[in-house]
């Protein structure tokens, strides 16, 4: 019945259905809230799209044209000029409780509070009154829309249910995320009555969000108005229908900052195209790392480099100043992948003590047991077990320990898997990587997908060797597609050499390695 309804909205006659919903929800006399959530807005937010118009002041539209709301609020990080008919609460920093306890307030006297961010410039009025309808008739607590990109619909809810959630919140000190009302409500989600508004096509595996937060998704929504998006409907028709548009830009960098491994194992690629690793000696200097890391920032805006592309990171012998260089930049995350082996002793801790920002640790053990450790990545059993105990001390909740999952370890894995469980919940079982069958065929099982659709890595990565080359992607062991050097060239320039590829795929043609690649399906960040 949801669905239908929303497809009644938009078919011809739509204004006529329209009219009658917002008389239907007027003769109850009903009275709602609109809190917008404008808390750390990006510059983004505020810049033109190509009609004209930002999607702040799209949202604040939006949020001027729902029914039975007197003023709507937003929730800012620092004062704006605002229109007239919209009210401000501003503070400098926000927490979840103050979210929660700003929309208990906010709701006071009303039936439904509608809760949206202020940088969506796709909110859907005929969809969210679909919702509204449907929340009202069916009693919900909490009513959401599913299948959608982010960004096209808001999260309704009572209010008895927004009282709810702070009784559910604990000590609520965390940062609001995008996600933080659903968060909450599953903590106990069957003692709330939860109504869907599902999208006609399921768009969840493209993964895209229409809000001006990054540079990329401007970049996005740019595109969609381009093409003609005006409302949930013709956005997503653009989305679904031209698929090329989604590339825009990098939002994961690997890069190799070292040759040097500690030692060879059985299932990795580098030493196969590059001989002994373990007594290669190049690594880059700090100071050309540094401009690498401004240069993505100021391609990218926002990005996660992370520094083990072939060569274990702590065998650089300056690993903490790259480490600044990278987090030096605001936009900038940093993932480190190690074997946890070769680090010199009290590098963590001068790590923990220099760092402005946690970095994102993976340390790669593979083996619950030395007898399989050993037959895998040789000697370092109990050194890698070491590291990993005292990373995850040192830098709680951003440690994982990782293990590839293989037919020589498949045994063992659950071993694995349970004893580090009972230490940390961050604990990665990662797919077999046959590198485009450059290596045997260890995979277990196929976990491929029935249909295959373009490359997740070819849309999102950009990897970097040491010597600045770009190649086509981490699986393009040779380089044999070179789309360019990143010490020397734009990396706008060398981005756009591989857009005719992805069309490619795109297009349901997959050429060179990508024909044989399974890692398509696989995602970073």
């Amino acid at each position: 019945m949801a669905i239908q309804a929303s497809r009644n909205l938009h078919a011809d006659g739509g204004f006529l259905e329209l009219r009658g919903i917002l008389s239907i929800l007027s003769a109850k006399a009903m009275k709602n809230s609109a809190i917008i959530n404008g808390i750390n807005l990006k510059a983004p937010a505020f810049r033109p799209l190509v009609d004209g118009s930002s999607a702040f002041q799209r949202a604040l539209a939006y949020a001027r044209a729902l029914p039975d709301v007197a003023e709507p609020v937003v929730l800012l990080s620092r004062a704006l000029d605002l229109p007239t008919g919209v009210r401000a609460v501003v503070r400098e920093t926000w927490t979840e409780s103050d979210v929660i306890s700003a929309l208990a307030a906010e709701t006071e006297g009303c039936d439904s509070a509608l809760f949206f961010h202020a940088d969506c410039p796709f909110l859907d009025l005929p969809l969210s009154l679909t919702m509204l309808e449907n929340h009202r008739r069916y009693w919900a607590d909490y009513t959401f829309a599913d299948g959608y990109p982010y960004g096209v619909t808001p999260e309704i809810l009572t209010r008895d249910a927004v009282l709810r959630l702070r009784a559910l919140l604990g000590n609520g000190e965390a940062a609001p995320g995008r996600d933080m009302i659903f968060a909450i409500i599953r903590k106990d989600i069957n003692s709330f009555d939860i109504e869907t508004e599902i999208s006609p096509v399921d768009m969840r595996l493209m993964r895209l969000s229409l809000t001006a937060d990054t540079e990329r998704n401007f970049l996005l929504l740019s595109r969609v108005v381009a093409a003609g998006g005006r409302e949930a409907r013709s956005a997503c028709a653009i989305l679904r229908d031209h698929q090329e548009i989604h590339r825009t830009l990098p939002a994961f960098y690997p890069v190799q900052i070292v040759e040097r491994c500690p030692y060879a194992c059985s299932y990795c690629p580098y030493p196969v195209f590059a001989g002994d690793v373990t007594t290669r000696t190049g690594f880059m200097p700090v100071e050309r790392f540094r401009a690498l890391v401004k240069k993505i920032a100021a391609f990218s805006g926002d990005a996660v480099i992370d520094i083990s592309l072939w060569g274990d990171p702590g065998l650089h012998p300056q690993i903490v100043e790259i480490a600044e260089a990278a987090l030096a930049e605001p936009g900038i995350e940093l993932m480190i992948e190690t074997s946890g082996v070769g680090w010199q002793p009290g590098t963590f801790e001068r790590m923990k003590a220099a760092l402005r920002r946690p970095p994102t640790w993976i340390v790669s053990l593979d083996a619950a047991t030395e007898t399989v450790y050993r037959a895998l990545r040789g000697p370092g059993f109990a050194e890698a077990q070491k590291s990993a105990e005292q990373l995850l001390a040192l830098f709680p909740g951003r440690v994982h320990v990782q293990a590839v999952r293989m037919k020589e370890n498949e045994e063992d894995l659950e071993v694995f898997f349970k004893s580090w469980k009972s230490r940390t919940e961050n604990v990665i079982v990662q797919k077999y990587d046959s590198f485009s069958r450059t290596l045997p065929d260890r995979q277990v099982a196929d976990l491929s997908p029935l249909a295959r659709f373009p490359c997740w890595h070819l849309k999102r990565d950009m990897a970097i060797l040491l010597d600045g080359t770009v190649p086509l992607c981490r699986e393009d062991l040779h380089a044999a597609t070179r789309l360019g050097n990143a010490f020397e060239e734009d990396l706008s320039a060398i981005w756009d050499k591989a857009h005719d590829i992805h069309r490619a795929h795109v297009s349901g043609e997959y050429p060179g390695i990508c024909a044989g690649c399974d890692e398509y399906y696989t995602y970073n960040f």
